[in-house]
């Protein structure tokens, strides 16, 4: 008796941190899926997909490296295997260049709510690469999983397969979430450097170096955007809200929640960002696109579990994640 009255009582004592943590965590991806909405406005405005990544990556890099600083201080080691070198090197390329500049070059021709839809298929190439690369294996949840994914993405783009003719920006958006989870995997496979801040801060470090390059190459007359910004607060959102904040909450919390929290937060989450990025863009969500919805939100719920006991992070918060627990 006096054994199952203690097991209550610390079951109860860790209710609130779990509960905490899965605020925490909803917060996180709520906020992550929200630079579609900040970048819609912004290109109405004459910042461009290149130079909109470039300043968030620039923002990025000076609060990483304050926060690597300030770890440093406090004795944590930093130090990197030709291994890992490898990893982050192809991972920057794959999840640091590619991924973000083809969703935010995709973003222009689409709805913010519909990029939202589309890029949520990124489990579905995780579990992919992570057969191919990791030699796991499909799984009943996985295959329901992908399917339900699948299913989500024809549907949503079913007007433009009955016609054979698809619009500019959904292959953006679809090659964006395979360069994302050829990042994850990449990761996974070829870097055991435990200090993650670390693996972030040079990513985006040479993220910015080769995104910077590209726009003094391709387009050097967006960079005055930089010495006179307008919509500085705007600007400020995308790298402060959606990629910091969701970084530091969403691997602070995933400690300390199951594998099916991080499933079940990660569809709830998607499900409010795309119904706010409908909202305050005044996008309106057509039936095709609930339908979608539907089965992406099944599709998440089935695959991000076993994703999880992979190890792997389901969830991309975006262009700096995801990396793994």
């Amino acid at each position: 008796m006096r054994h199952s009255s203690l097991s209550l009582r610390v079951m109860f004592s860790r209710l609130p941190i779990r509960q905490f943590a899965l605020a925490q965590m909803l917060l996180a991806v709520i906020l992550s899926n929200m630079s579609p909405v900040f970048s819609k406005v912004l290109y109405a405005r004459g910042w461009t997909p290149l130079i909109l990544y470039f300043t968030t990556l620039i923002i990025v890099s000076i609060v990483l490296l304050v926060h690597e600083y300030i770890a440093l201080e406090s004795g944590a080691r930093w130090g990197m295997t030709r291994r890992d070198v490898f990893g982050v090197a192809v991972s920057t390329i794959a999840g640091g260049v590619l991924a973000p500049v083809l969703f935010f070059t995709g973003l222009q021709a689409v709805e913010a709510s519909e990029a939202l839809i589309l890029s949520s298929t990124l489990p579905f190439f995780v579990v992919v690469f992570g057969i191919l690369m990791l030699k796991e294996r499909f799984t009943r949840q996985t295959v329901i999983g992908s399917l339900f994914l699948l299913a989500g993405m024809t549907v949503l783009l079913w007007p433009d397969i009955r016609s054979v003719h698809f619009g500019d920006g959904a292959p953006f958006i679809i090659g964006s979430t395979l360069f994302g989870a050829l990042s994850t995997i990449t990761h996974k496979k070829y870097i055991v450097h435990r200090h993650l801040d670390s693996v972030v801060l040079v990513r985006t470090l040479l993220s910015a170096l080769i995104v910077g390059c590209v726009i003094f190459f391709v387009d050097p007359q967006s960079m005055r955007l930089l010495t006179a910004p307008e919509n500085i607060w705007l600007v400020l959102a995308i790298p402060i809200l959606c990629f910091i904040t969701p970084f530091f909450l969403f691997f602070g919390a995933i400690r300390k929640v199951k594998a099916i929290d991080v499933g079940l937060v990660e569809a709830a989450g998607r499900v409010f960002a795309i119904i706010a990025a409908s909202t305050i863009l005044g996008e309106h969500l057509t039936s095709l696109a609930l339908w979608s919805m539907t089965l992406v939100v099944f599709g998440i719920l089935f695959i991000n579990v076993p994703l999880t006991r992979w190890r792997i992070v389901p969830s991309r918060l975006l262009e700096i994640g995801p990396l793994r627990k």
